[in-house]
């Protein structure tokens, strides 16, 4: 499940996926979804927990940089919790490396846009 979730918010960007298109992704019903991970938020954190959790043990796919990447842009700002767990991510997922965030970044937007 959170595997999915991680290609949606990903792909889309954490505010393009509404809460409605999460439930329909993942097969889940709005109470199921509210229990499991509180909110949308909860969800994508719960996600890039996942995300470093593989990369710890050398999974580290398109999709997860993707979130990475959406998780700096869109929640890293406005959360400390997630900046804190995507500055994480990025030593795990890029080696730490900002080229290799930028150019998966240009990456990404260019996918984005074909």
């Amino acid at each position: 499940m959170l595997r999915r979730a991680t290609a949606l918010l990903g792909q889309r960007g954490f505010d393009a996926v509404s809460v409605d298109v999460v439930l329909g992704a993942l097969k889940l019903n709005r109470a199921s979804f509210y229990k499991l991970y509180g909110s949308k938020y909860g969800l994508a954190r719960a996600a890039l927990e996942q995300v470093c959790d593989r990369a710890r043990a050398g999974d580290v796919d398109q999709d997860s940089m993707d979130l990475v990447v959406a998780a700096l842009l869109e929640l890293a700002p406005v959360s400390d919790d997630i900046r804190k767990l995507a500055g994480q991510a990025v030593d795990l997922c890029f080696a730490g490396d900002p080229r290799r965030v930028g150019q998966h970044l240009l990456s990404r937007a260019n996918r984005t846009t074909e």
